[in-house]
């Protein structure tokens, strides 16, 4: 007999792989083959010691339960051992040869037809940590596979006129069940613990193990060994199993569940064939069929709640997993907005560097123009002024009708160079050179152009002097053009401009007592004046506002950072 193929346990995962033309068994497969050959007759003589009905049908058959595992751990190429311990336990018993090779044939096509089904089909893992394994477990290899071997053993001692007719439905039954407990209580136990990782149990856990394992002893013999305590045939004391069948499920997973399982087994059996225990009947069979029903309903629920409470504890991981992820990932965006955060600032620093720049060539630039109209235009305004005062003399001493036009020229010439200064003071406050921005502040209000007979006035503490030139500059500016737009737009007869300090914090407020201030709500762009009054106190760091004070009239007030004392 040569299989067709393999599967093999990757990880815990079950996947079939070609076995391969011209391969040879090597002394570690003939090991193999001879070890599970002689584990299955084994456990099928001492299952086959209990028979049920006849000499070859039993309720107690692990041998299902090591063939499933034996294909599906070491390969489909276990199969000739599975057929060769089978044929040699039912040959034992004394059936016809050919009958016992017929047994045997459904022994192996059971475990062939769910270690086939369960690794190509169901994607399978031989750890039992999802439900759909044990789900696929139950469902395929229990319930399924285990019809075949039933089927055709009842076959056999049929045609082999061993079993009569009327006994093959309670024959079939009772197979079917006994290889129903093997699939569901050896093969797990041996699956879990050949590919489980063992784990090392911290001291308080190997305590619990030990309360648990004297714990169940206990309660198993007082339930299965025990009548005195339990009751014959009382069935609700099996019952007290189910607690441990949660405790080990919940604290060590598939390995306590299955382990559990088969201590279960064994002791509910060694009760029952004792005809002791709350599964003794009047009947073996009946008996039995009560043990093999509880010790699936056990097997069954411990590998569901553990691969359950598996699942969870995965489902736990990976979320811990996503959130350390997430964490890595906020911590990453976090540093990246941080990255640029601080470019950003290094920008508006050096784009602020640069306007300040801006600013003061733009100063520069007024100040040269300022001293050309002063020193160069100015001059020669005031030449030509004095000229034509000189020509207007003597062409009014020679009586000459020319002397009106002269005089209205005298007239224009120093209108031209009123001018002309007003343009340079307004260009290039020269009072900053020898008073500061008090005295430049002073001299604006003197030089106002106040029609209508308003008047502009100037109130500045002594102590207020702000020695930062670009500061004191840009104050003036802002002073200049609030003023400006006071006498233009007000209405006001009266302007103040005030300049004061607190600590180290300075405060100019320029007030008039005009129709005041009323933006625009539909308007989108403020006045090219306050605009610009806006930008130099942002460049400066200074907080603007402009305000209408209950008395009526504007208030522009601007207050500076820290600018250290003043003295």
């Amino acid at each position: 007999m040569q299989p067709t193929g393999r599967s093999v346990v990757t990880g815990m995962r079950v996947t079939p792989q070609a076995w391969g033309r011209g391969h040879t068994l090597s002394r570690a497969d003939l090991l193999r083959l001879l070890s599970v050959a002689m584990a299955y007759g084994a456990t099928a003589m001492a299952g086959l010691t209990y028979a049920a009905v006849g000499s070859t049908v039993t309720l107690i058959w692990a041998p299902s339960g090591i063939a499933l595992a034996a294909l599906l751990l070491l390969g489909l190429r276990m199969a000739p051992a599975v057929a060769l311990g089978a044929l040699a336990a039912n040959a034992w018993t004394g059936v016809p040869l050919a009958v016992a090779a017929g047994i045997a044939a459904g022994n192996t096509l059971e475990a062939l037809a769910a270690a086939w089904l369960l690794t190509h089909v169901g994607d399978f893992r031989a750890a039992l940590d999802r439900r759909r394994d044990v789900m696929a477990l139950v469902a395929v290899a229990a319930l399924g596979s285990t019809t075949l071997s039933a089927s055709v053993g009842v076959l056999s001692l049929s045609l082999g006129h061993l079993l009569p007719a009327g006994v093959a439905p309670q024959a079939w039954v009772t197979w079917w069940l006994g290889d129903m407990m093997g699939v569901l209580v050896v093969a797990p136990a041996l699956l879990v613990w050949t590919r489980q990782p063992k784990p090392s149990l911290p001291a308080p856990r190997a305590a619990e193990a030990a309360v648990l394992a004297s714990a169940l002893i206990l309660v198993s013999y007082m339930v299965f060994g025990a009548p005195e305590v339990a009751g014959r045939g009382y069935y609700p004391a099996a019952l007290a199993i189910f607690p441990f069948v949660i405790w080990a499920a919940l604290s060590f997973g598939q390995l306590g569940a299955s382990l559990l399982s088969v201590v279960v087994a064994v002791g509910a059996v060694w009760g029952t064939i004792l005809g002791t225990g709350p599964f003794v009947a009047d009947h073996a069979v009946d008996a039995l069929a009560r043990w093999c029903v509880f010790s699936i309903v056990v097997s069954v629920t411990g590998l569901l709640l553990a691969a359950s409470v598996m699942e969870q504890r995965r489902a736990q991981c990976e979320l811990m997993t996503s959130h350390a992820e997430l964490e890595q990932q906020v911590q990453a965006r976090t540093r990246a907005l941080l990255d640029a955060n601080a470019e950003l600032r290094h920008e508006m620093a050096e784009r602020r560097k640069l306007e300040s720049e801006i600013v003061r060539l733009g100063e520069a630039q007024q100040q040269a123009i300022g001293r050309e109209l002063h020193d160069g235009l100015g001059q020669h305004l005031t030449s030509a002024a004095l000229l034509a005062a000189s020509l207007q003399q003597r062409l009014s001493s020679s009586a000459s009708p020319e002397a009106a036009a002269a005089a209205r020229l005298v007239e224009l010439a120093n209108e031209a160079g009123a001018l002309t200064r007003s343009l340079s003071h307004g260009l290039y406050p020269v009072a900053f050179e020898f008073g500061g921005l008090l005295a430049a502040l002073e001299r604006l209000a003197e030089h106002t152009q106040v029609p209508d007979g308003m008047r502009c006035h100037f109130h500045g503490d002594p102590g207020a002097q702000v020695h930062d030139s670009a500061v004191a500059l840009n104050l003036y500016r802002i002073a200049q053009e609030a003023v400006h737009n006071a006498v233009k737009y007000s209405r006001a007869q009266r302007v103040l401009i005030e300049l004061g300090w607190s600590g180290t914090q300075h405060r100019l407020c320029i007030s008039d007592d005009g129709v005041g201030y009323r933006p625009d709500p539909g308007a989108h762009q403020e006045g090219l004046g306050l605009h610009s009054m806006r930008y130099r106190a942002r460049l400066l760091g200074c907080r603007l506002s402009i305000e209408a004070p209950p008395s009526g009239g504007t208030r522009v007030v601007v207050t500076t950072p820290d600018l250290g004392s003043s003295t």
